[in-house]
C-alpha cells in the first residue's frame, strides 16, 4: 500500500509541474482531489504517504485557480494538525506560506483564526528556524490582514477581538533580533507590526519591548525599518488620541488678557516682540470683529465684506455664527457687494471670504472646484490655496500650500503664512510617513520619496519654530514633529543632545498655554514624541544589538539596486552649484543620502513629489506644474539656456 501511495505522489508531482498536467488537474479537478484526499484519510498516520500528498498539494497551489478549488474543499483544514508531525510540519509550512502569500480575504480570515495554533507551534520549536520564518510569514499575511484596517475598525473585528496580540507580536519581535533571523523573517515580521500598530495598540502599551522596538527602530540604518517603526508609532495613537486644538477663540483671549504674563515668560513674549505675538493681535481682531457686526445693522454689504475678508487674513474667527449675525443670509450678500464693484481688490476680497464660508461649512467639493476660477483669474491668492490645503487629500494639499507660501507677501499675512507653514508640515509629515509602505508602478519601495516629504517637513518645522510667535496654538504642533522628526532623519547617530533647544522650547509653548488656560492635549504628536523622549535611552540600549543585526541582515541580503545611470547625471546638472554627494549604490542596499533628495522637490515651490515634470529644455529643473514653471522661468531661464547651449 505504501508503494501505491508512493506511486501516485510521483505521478502527480512530476506531471503537475507542466501546463499539460495542470490542463489534466483543471478537467478532472474533482477526480483528481477525490483520489488525493482519500489517499491522505487512509493513510492518515503514515508520515511518507501524507507528506507527499502534501507535496502535490503545495505544487498545485502555485496556481491560482487550483490553489483557490483546493481551500474551497478543505485543504486548511488538512494542513494544521499536521504542525505537530515533525517530518510533515515543514511541508505543511511551505504550502501556508503559498496560501498566505496569495490568498484572499476568506483565506486569510481562515489561516487567521488558528493562529493560536501556529504560535504554539512556534513556542515548540524555536530551534526549527525554518519553521520560526515560515510561521511569521504566515502571520504576516493572515493576521496582519485580520487586525489592519482603517480608523473605523479592523478588516476582520470579531478575529482581532479573539487574538492574543500581545503574545503574537513579542514572539514576532524576539525572533526578528536572533542570530539566524533572515531577510524575509524580519521584512514579515516589520511588516506585522505596522500592520497591528492602529487597532492593536494595548499590546504595544502593555508590553515594554514592543515600544522600545518601535523607538530603537529611528535609530537604524535601513530606512525601511526606520520608516516602518516611525509609522507603526504614529499609527499606534490615531484611536487613543485626540485631534490637535484650534487656536483660542476671541471672546477667551478678551477675558484672559487682563492676567499678568509670569515673568519668563513675559520676557519670552518680549524678546519676539510683544505686539507681534499672536494673543495681542487676537485682541485687536477681535474687538475689530465686534466693531464689523455692530456695523451689519446698517446693511452695508460692502463694507462689511470687505472688513470681514480683511479680517480672513488675520486670524481664524473671522466668521462667528450668532443667531444676530446669520452667516447664510450675510455672507453671500457680502459677496455679492463685494463683486458688484468689480475692481481687482473688490473681487480678491469677494473670493477670500467666499473660500472662508466655504470652509466653514467644510464644502471640499465647492472649495476646488471655486479655486479653479479664483487661481485662474488670480494664481497670487494665498488663501485660496491655503482653503485647498484643508481638503482631503495630502498630496494636493501639500502642493497648495507650498505654492501659498510662494505667494507674494502683499497677498499674505504672517497669519496666514504661518497657517500655510503648518500645513505644509503636517501634510509633509503625514506624506513622509505613509510613502514608506508604497510602491511605485515598477514595484520599487518609494523611500526616496518619502525621505523627501520628511525632508521637507523637518525644513519648514525649523522655519516655523524659529519665525513663528512663541505663543501661536499650533507650536507645541510643529515642534512635537520636529523632535521627532530630528531623531529620524538622524538615524544612527541620533542622540537627545539633538533636540535639547526643541524640548526647551517646548516646555515654555506648554507653559504659555497654561496661562491661556488651555489643555495640553493629548494628540498622536505629543503621544508619538513623548514615547521617543522618554524611551530613548532604555531603547538604544536594550535594542542598539538587535536592531545593528537586523542592519546587517537587511543590508546583505537585499539585491542590487535598479537605480537607472541617469539618475546620477541629473542629480549632477541639478545640483552643480552645491557640494552634495552623489547616490551611494553599494551591490547590496542603496545607501541613500538624505541631501541627494532635493531634486525630488519643485524647483520654484519645493513642493517634495513623487511625479514632477522636467523642463523640457534642461531636463534638470523640475515642476508641480505648468504654473509653477511659468513662475520660475524669470529666475531659470538665464541657467537653462546655459545647459542647452553646454550640452
Amino acid at each position: 500500500m505504501l508503494a501505491a501511495g508512493q506511486k501516485l505522489s510521483k505521478s502527480y508531482a512530476i506531471n503537475i509541474r507542466y501546463p499539460a498536467g495542470l490542463k489534466r488537474v483543471y478537467l478532472n479537478f474533482d477526480q483528481v482531489f477525490q483520489q488525493l484526499d482519500s489517499t491522505f484519510q487512509k493513510y492518515e498516520d503514515n508520515d511518507e504517504i501524507v507528506g507527499g500528498v502534501v507535496g502535490i498539494y503545495t505544487q498545485m497551489c502555485e496556481d491560482a485557480v487550483l490553489r483557490t478549488k483546493l481551500c474551497e474543499n478543505g485543504l486548511l483544514s488538512r494542513l494544521f494538525p499536521l504542525l505537530k508531525r515533525d517530518v510533515c510540519r515543514q511541508m505543511a509550512l511551505h504550502t501556508l506560506v503559498n496560501i498566505g502569500h496569495h490568498g484572499g480575504t476568506n483565506v486569510h480570515a481562515e489561516i487567521a483564526r488558528q493562529a493560536p495554533i501556529l504560535v504554539q507551534t512556534l513556542l515548540d520549536h524555536p530551534e526549527e528556524h525554518q519553521t520560526v520564518e515560515h510561521i511569521i510569514v504566515i502571520l504576516s499575511h493572515s493576521v496582519g490582514a485580520a487586525v489592519n484596517g482603517d480608523s473605523q475598525a479592523p478588516e476582520m473585528p470579531e478575529i482581532h477581538r479573539s487574538l492574543d496580540m500581545r503574545i503574537i507580536l513579542k514572539t514576532t519581535i524576539h525572533h526578528m533580533r536572533q542570530l539566524y533571523a533572515s531577510k524575509t523573517l524580519i521584512d514579515h515580521g516589520n511588516q506585522l507590526v505596522f500592520a497591528s500598530a492602529m487597532h492593536c495598540s494595548a499590546a504595544f502599551r502593555s508590553e515594554p519591548d514592543l515600544d522600545k522596538f518601535l523607538v530603537a527602530g529611528l535609530k537604524s540604518k535601513n530606512w525601511g525599518l526606520r520608516g516602518s517603526c516611525l509609522g507603526a508609532m504614529i499609527r499606534s495613537y490615531i484611536l487613543s488620541t485626540v485631534p490637535d486644538r484650534p487656536a483660542l477663540g476671541p471672546a477667551q483671549l478678551i477675558q484672559i488678557f487682563g492676567s499678568a504674563w509670569p515673568p519668563h515668560l513675559l520676557e519670552v513674549m518680549n524678546q519676539y516682540g510683544l505686539s507681534r505675538c499672536q494673543t495681542t493681535q487676537q485682541r485687536g481682531h477681535a474687538m475689530a470683529l465686534s466693531d464689523a457686526i455692530t456695523g451689519a445693522h446698517s446693511r452695508d454689504h460692502y463694507i462689511l465684506g470687505g472688513k470681514l475678508a480683511d479680517l480672513t487674513l488675520l486670524t481664524e474667527f473671522s466668521l462667528p455664527a450668532t443667531p444676530m449675525f446669520p452667516l447664510s443670509e450675510i455672507i453671500p450678500r457680502c459677496v455679492e457687494a463685494l463683486r458688484a464693484r468689480g475692481t481687482a481688490a473688490d473681487t480678491d476680497k469677494a473670493d477670500i471670504l467666499e473660500m472662508k464660508y466655504l470652509i466653514r461649512l467644510q464644502d471640499w467639493d465647492g472649495i476646488k472646484s471655486k479655486a479653479q476660477q479664483f487661481l485662474a483669474r488670480n494664481p497670487d491668492s494665498a488663501y485660496t490655496f491655503y482653503a485647498l490645503t484643508l481638503r482631503p487629500g495630502s498630496e494636493d494639499g501639500l502642493r497648495a500650500a507650498k505654492k501659498g507660501l510662494k505667494c507674494k507677501e502683499n497677498n499674505t499675512t504672517p497669519y496666514l503664512y504661518f497657517q500655510l507653514l503648518r500645513r505644509a508640515i503636517e501634510l509633509a509629515a503625514d506624506l513622509g510617513v505613509c510613502y514608506f509602505q508604497e510602491y511605485d508602478q515598477h514595484g520599487r519601495m518609494m523611500w526616496e520619496e518619502a525621505i523627501a516629504f520628511l525632508m521637507s517637513a523637518l525644513e519648514d518645522s525649523k522655519t516655523f519654530i524659529e519665525q513663528a510667535p512663541p505663543d501661536n496654538p499650533y507650536m507645541m504642533a510643529i515642534l512635537h514633529w520636529n523632535i521627532v522628526l530630528t531623531i529620524t532623519m538622524e538615524g544612527p547617530n541620533a542622540d537627545l543632545k539633538m533636540v535639547e533647544g526643541a524640548r526647551k522650547k517646548l516646555k515654555i509653548s506648554e507653559e504659555i498655554s497654561e496661562h491661556l488656560r488651555s489643555p495640553i492635549l493629548y494628540t498622536q504628536t505629543y503621544a508619538t514624541q513623548m514615547l521617543v523622549v522618554d524611551l530613548y535611552a532604555e531603547a538604544e540600549k536594550d535594542w542598539a544589538a538587535g536592531i545593528k543585526l537586523m542592519d546587517e541582515r537587511l543590508d546583505e541580503q537585499i539585491p542590487p539596486p535598479d537605480f537607472p545611470k541617469k539618475a546620477e547625471d541629473e542629480l549632477t546638472a541639478w545640483l552643480n552649484d552645491m557640494s552634495l554627494k552623489k547616490f551611494t549604490c553599494s551591490s547590496a542596499t542603496p545607501k541613500v543620502n538624505v541631501k541627494d533628495l532635493w531634486y525630488k522637490q519643485c524647483s520654484w515651490c519645493r513642493n517634495p513629489s513623487a511625479v514632477l515634470r522636467k523642463c523640457s529644455g534642461c531636463e534638470s529643473a523640475r515642476y508641480c506644474d505648468s504654473q509653477c514653471q511659468k513662475a520660475h522661468w524669470s529666475n531659470h531661464k538665464k541657467e537653462c539656456k546655459a545647459r542647452i547651449s553646454g550640452s
